[in-house]
């Protein structure tokens, strides 16, 4: 979780670092049966995938196992006609259709991103009492809210994201190559539209420490522009740069190798600004203003300008990146820059305008304590309303108000209130942050069942938060005290493999070490074996 923000030593950081933002066009609207619009959907998910097959292969798939999993409407069947290193076709169909859509995309091996043409849909030759039939049978679909898994039984382990770089047979990679993306968790393969399948950090870290610095480039670029075209990859290209958020110092000498390498590398610069802004945080530690040194205060000012610099270079060479902006968007709280912070929302918007995390980040920076206030968070929430006709997940937005009511009411003790504004926020979306925060009173409340719902929930959209697998473990290991047999070895089993991953992806968070040695005195017998 976020430390607390104080801008104390850090600095006064200019808007004037910021350079010019090349605005980018809306996408022109087609006239379309309901049919006709799932089909376009699922042509656009496939380019962004092709993209991000190409980045990582130089060439692009004729097979959809192969490329990341595609979550395509019911109904709706793609066929990739044709697929090399110059580009690629693929149409759609659907059951109940009465027109067939395609999509191209080229490349002359000069870009990371395909020209696409399309998707364009032509008409079947149907006769008019199919046609009718056809336009009957669909209605409009509506977005649920997926519940997360049954607390675990015996003999069944809870749900885990793979330490180790793995493609189910989903993501199969060919023979040498490295794959980026986790296994899909169980059968949901989507959650608010998005795909639930995500990056794996640690795959991405390796390939740092190796000095893969082309296949990063390629990579990030693809998710980059990929975003551009569809929202609902954002998580994916967030979660590549989280991999380089540890305040791990022997990550910095590759980094900075890379920027060197690669002077015209926007990519670089944005990892090594995501590896300092965590460095910042990592110095002023997790107490309170009143309890952290002004010496802490200034290391972080230190690191945050370096931040800064890295992250004005970065827009200069990519004018459109919403990694930048977001991370813009986060720091302004350290000055208390509301204006500031508002200013590099409206630019990041007008790039994509659908996004769900830039505008989770700025509703952060409307709490209270940061210079808002819940009249603003509510204004902000109604104001980003209409674009949930689009992306469903923004509704969420609506909760962050009784999410922040139920933290103060527990930090008071006012545990019944604080269970009740937890359990309105939901309502508004199954939104991780509101059940992580849910399943961590839960968990203080012994309520071991319940949290492990809740922290199962969390990771299904967010399978690699350290701070989620950490609270797992613990509600884990205590149902496993109070089982037998088999179903005490499951629990403290998968408990063992949660802080092992934990460990892996933040190794300088103290809370997990702690519970890493715990495990080690405690129930050595269940650690897994070693990674081959």
């Amino acid at each position: 979780m976020r430390a607390g923000h104080n801008g104390s030593g850090a600095g006064h950081w200019s808007i004037a670092i910021l350079v010019a933002l090349c605005l980018l066009g809306c996408s022109e609207r087609h006239n379309s049966t309901i049919q006709g619009t799932e089909m376009r959907v699922a042509l656009t998910d496939l380019a962004s995938a092709e993209d991000v097959y190409y980045a990582n292969n130089l060439r692009y798939s004729a097979d959809q196992s192969t490329i990341v999993a595609l979550t395509l409407p019911r109904g709706v069947t793609l066929a990739i006609e044709s697929a090399d290193e110059h580009g690629w076709r693929a149409s759609a169909t659907h059951e109940y259709g009465v027109e067939t859509c395609y999509v191209s995309g080229r490349n002359d091996g000069s870009a990371a991103l395909a020209v696409v043409d399309g998707p364009n849909c032509k008409p079947l030759h149907l006769s008019a009492t199919l046609r009718d039939v056809r336009g009957r049978k669909v209605v409009a679909p509506t977005s649920i809210e997926t519940n997360a898994p049954a607390p675990v039984a015996p003999g069944v382990s809870v749900p885990v994201a793979s330490a180790a770089p793995a493609g189910g047979t989903s993501t199969a990679q060919p023979a040498g190559k490295v794959s980026v993306l986790l296994p899909v968790v169980g059968t949901q393969t989507e959650d608010f539209g998005y795909p639930t399948q995500t990056i794996d950090r640690l795959a991405v870290r390796r390939l740092l420490m190796s000095r893969s610095y082309d296949a990063l480039d390629r990579l990030l670029t693809a998710y980059a522009d990929s975003v551009l075209r569809d929202y609902r990859v954002e998580y994916r290209l967030f979660d590549a740069y989280a991999a380089f958020g540890v305040a791990v110092p022997a990550l910095e000498p590759f980094l900075n190798e890379w920027v060197q390498q690669r002077p015209t590398s926007a990519a670089a610069r944005l990892a090594r600004a995501t590896f300092f802004r965590a460095s910042g945080w990592n110095a002023r530690g997790a107490s309170y203003a009143s309890k952290t040194t002004n010496q802490q205060f200034v290391r972080m000012g230190k690191f945050f300008q370096l931040t800064f610099d890295d992250l004005t270079e970065a827009l200069r060479l990519d004018p459109k990146s919403i990694v930048a902006y977001r991370q813009l968007i986060d720091l302004a709280t350290t000055q208390r820059g509301t204006a500031m912070s508002r200013q590099m929302l409206d630019r990041a918007l007008k790039i994509q305008p659908y996004s769900f995390l830039l505008r989770a980040t700025y509703m952060h920076n409307l709490l209270p304590r940061w210079g808002g206030s819940y009249e603003a968070m509510a204004r902000f929430a109604e104001e980003s309303a209409p674009y949930a006709k689009r992306n469903p997940r923004i509704n969420a937005l609506r909760g962050f108000v009784d999410w922040d009511k139920g933290r103060i009411s527990e930090a008071a003790g006012r545990n019944g209130d604080a269970i009740e504004a937890y359990n309105r926020a939901l309502q508004f979306g199954n939104f991780w942050q509101f059940r992580y925060e849910r399943g961590t009173y839960n968990s203080q409340s012994e309520l071991n069942e319940e949290a492990l719902e809740d922290f199962n929930g969390v990771l299904i959209q967010f399978p690699q938060d350290a701070d989620a697998l950490n609270d797992r473990c613990h509600v884990e290991y205590e149902l496993g005290r109070k089982a037998v047999g088999e179903a005490r070895a499951a629990y403290y089993s998968q408990a063992f493999r949660d802080i092992v991953l934990a460990s892996a992806l933040d190794p300088t968070d103290g809370d997990i070490r702690e519970r890493l040695a715990f495990m080690h005195e405690n129930i050595p017998e269940f650690e897994p074996p070693p990674e081959q």
